[in-house]
């Protein structure tokens, strides 16, 4: 992800209380964009700003896209290895949403995807990140797909995730023969503003229910998110991305006109590319200073 500045858009008892997209523009032309979430503790660190005296909702960046995709309900990027977090093992023509509301996922007992209805009452699997003795944890109970969540989070980790195909045969070996238990892999159209793939929801009970567009985080216990309609006011989190500047002085020997521009872009790329070999983020800008007299560099 990055480091991120977080800016809370509601500090001091003043509020810009405003629409959704009206929010949306001021944190680009302000910040960068409407506040994306990672994982609960990224949401944590936002409160530890302070306590909000606003009883409300605040508006963050997350918006119904109207394109549904499929996402792991354990957001943690570090967790998955390139291509994991699209790793799937559907049995041949799903999912399909037969019903009109599978937007959930259950594995067989012969290790195989099928979406299903997530209000239905099943046995699940949690993942626990903190036991390495037993990871994969079968509950017997019988929840809604929301509600196993809910327990997976507060007794353990999250619902289990399915990264590849040793990982899918461990797992199934925990289902009993006929079973169909819920597993962590959900369905919806929820974008972040800010193109960001994380897949973190955190909806209060019975939430999304339709009744708006964008997404609202509650300020006060328990801290969920509902959907509102995009048009009411709000207060809203920004976030921005802070820049660092360091300056690199060196000395080169070389037979060549360093001041020539192409022979400057030529230095400046392999010095970049070093840099980002030692830990430098790839996204980082490097650029030569100009003296008074437009050269770079000057001779000893």
């Amino acid at each position: 992800m990055g480091q991120m500045l977080l800016l809370v858009l509601m500090s001091c008892g003043i509020y810009h209380v405003i629409a959704f997209d009206e929010a949306q523009r001021y944190c680009r032309d302000t910040y960068t964009d409407l506040m994306t979430l990672w994982d609960r503790a990224e949401m944590e660190e936002l409160f530890a700003f302070g306590d909000f005296t606003f009883t409300g909702s605040a508006w963050i960046g997350l918006r119904d896209s109207s394109r549904q995709l499929w996402h792991w309900a354990l957001a943690d990027q570090e967790f998955y290895k390139d291509g994991e977090t699209e790793y799937r093992n559907w049995v041949q023509g799903q999912p399909d949403n037969l019903a009109g509301d599978e937007y959930c996922s259950v594995m067989t007992d012969v290790g195989q995807f099928r979406d299903v209805s997530c209000g239905t009452a099943r046995t699940f699997i949690c993942y626990d990140g903190q036991n390495n003795e037993q990871k994969y944890i079968m509950i017997n109970e019988l929840k809604s797909w929301r509600e196993a969540q809910s327990y997976c989070r507060q007794f353990h980790t999250d619902l289990v995730s399915v990264r590849n195909p040793d990982e899918n045969l461990q797992i199934q070996q925990l289902i009993p023969a006929g079973g169909r238990t819920y597993i962590g892999l959900f369905q919806d159209a929820f974008a972040w503003s800010d193109s960001n793939t994380s897949s973190f929801r955190n909806w209060d009970l019975d939430q999304p229910d339709g009744s708006g567009e964008c997404v609202a985080q509650q300020l006060q216990d328990p801290r969920l998110w509902d959907d509102q309609a995009c048009s009411s006011p709000r207060p809203f989190f920004c976030y921005a991305i802070p820049v660092f500047k360091q300056v690199l002085r060196l000395e080169l020997e070389s037979d060549q006109n360093v001041n020539d521009p192409d022979v400057r872009a030529r230095i400046l790329k392999e010095i970049q590319q070093k840099l980002i070999s030692q830990g430098m983020p790839e996204m980082s800008n490097l650029q030569w200073r100009q003296q008074p007299n437009g050269n770079i560099f000057q001779e000893l």
